[in-house]
């Protein structure tokens, strides 16, 4: 006879509905907290960008036609000083961490002085009341700008401020030469087997075209002149011929216009390279854009000297007898000493005064077919960018002991005056 098993069944051990329901709204309270933390301090942290519009009265003992013009070097140095001013002003203040930077757009003569014209730019969090804002920076300019050792002397109660927005700013911006959007990233970028760049970097970098091919590079001086080199225009002499476009790509082009008159160099006499520059008149001026806008003309009596960091950039071929590009190539190049690129290994005495001489003596670093006439430039110590020199010629393209010349935009400063008026 077989015992039956028995089979106990395991109780299932449960929660309490109402335990459930208590967990369930717990659970969802610490997720709403969670969630309005996050969003709190995401708000909180998030940056933004204020700008103003100032004007600041002060006296010097320089006569105001010593600075009142842009880009002249007492324009730059008179800048420079107001500006350090400014920035030490806001680093001593509760605002150090939130001021960005001051940039002098021009000066203006008053009747007992003065007035400078600048941009102020700051970073507070969003949540910041604008008005507050105002208010704040206004009294750490009269404050702080007390203690200001001049010369030249500001009078920090003469200080005005006026909230602008980003489309305004870029306008101050745009109509200052020698400005930049986008700032060239630290390893040098080839025009010999280089990389793109992007637009904004070179604003001032134009491509010449004869009967709609790209022949030479030239720079934007202003909005209706330009500068190159005299051999681009050699054989091509008709103005109606030439097209110039600006922007990082000749196909599309930012902007187009026709050249109305091509001047060259009354003493350049092919085949020598000396005075081998030009200026060119648009049949309209292009209107200034963060893409297109103009670079600044040097003094004629500033040196540029070895060690200056220096890009060139253009269209032109990537290798020796290359294919122009489409997309504008740069290449970060070293100021060389001419007694160097005349030695015999180099150019043999080949560099006259009126060249500069700029790449690697190493080679790999230089402008190519297609870059001529386009723009050899370097940064003061504002980050505004002068023309120092025009591709001119050099032995091949990228070659030891054979770097790029250029001409030596100083020594033709007074010349592209007289032609131009810039």
């Amino acid at each position: 006879m077989y015992r039956s098993s028995v089979v106990r069944a395991r109780k299932r051990a449960c929660l309490e509905p109402w335990v459930v329901g208590l967990i369930t709204f717990i659970s969802l309270i610490v997720l709403a907290v969670c969630i309005g933390l996050i969003i709190h301090y995401a708000r909180y942290n998030q940056k933004k960008t204020y700008n103003y519009y100032s004007t600041l009265s002060f006296t010097s003992n320089k006569v105001y036609d010593e600075f009142g013009k842009e880009a002249s070097e007492n324009f730059t140095k008179m800048s420079q000083k107001i500006e350090s001013m400014v920035k030490n002003a806001f680093h001593k203040s509760s605002l150090r961490g939130k001021f960005v930077k001051s940039h002098i757009i021009k000066f203006s003569q008053e009747e007992h002085g003065v007035l400078a014209h600048m941009l102020l730019i700051f970073r507070f969090p969003s949540t910041e009341d604008p008005e507050t804002i105002n208010k704040i920076i206004q009294h750490v300019l009269h404050e702080k700008l007390q203690d200001a050792v001049g010369p030249p002397k500001l009078d920090p109660e003469s200080v005005e401020i006026k909230k602008i927005n980003k489309t305004e700013t870029d306008n101050f911006l745009n109509n200052c030469c020698g400005t930049r959007r986008n700032k060239t990233p630290g390893q040098s970028l080839r025009i010999v087997g280089g990389t793109e760049v992007q637009e904004g970097e070179w604003p001032w970098q134009t491509s010449l075209q004869w009967d709609g091919i790209h022949r030479c590079g030239a720079t934007l001086i202003n909005d209706t002149w330009l500068v190159s080199a005299a051999h681009c225009f050699r054989t091509y002499k008709d103005p109606a011929r030439w097209t110039a476009s600006f922007g990082v790509t000749i196909y599309p082009p930012k902007m187009r216009r026709a050249l109305r008159r091509i001047i060259v160099h009354e003493k350049y006499k092919y085949p020598s390279h000396d005075y081998d520059i030009s200026v060119l008149e648009l049949s309209r001026p292009v209107p200034y854009t963060n893409a297109v806008h103009k670079i600044c003309l040097p003094d004629a009596s500033h040196e540029f000297r070895p060690g200056d960091e220096m890009f060139v950039t253009g269209f032109g071929a990537l290798q020796n007898d290359g294919s122009s590009q489409n997309h504008l190539r740069q290449v970060q190049v070293d100021l060389i000493d001419a007694k160097i690129c005349n030695a015999p290994q180099a150019y043999n005495n080949a560099i006259t005064p009126t060249m500069l001489c700029a790449g690697s003596l190493k080679g790999n670093k230089d402008a190519c077919q297609g870059d001529s006439g386009g723009p050899l430039v370097s940064p003061d110590a504002r980050d505004i960018w002068y023309l120092a020199g025009i591709v001119s010629w050099g032995d091949e393209c990228g070659q030891p002991n054979k770097p790029g010349v250029y001409t030596k935009v100083t020594t033709f400063r007074d010349w592209i005056t007289s032609k131009t008026g810039v």
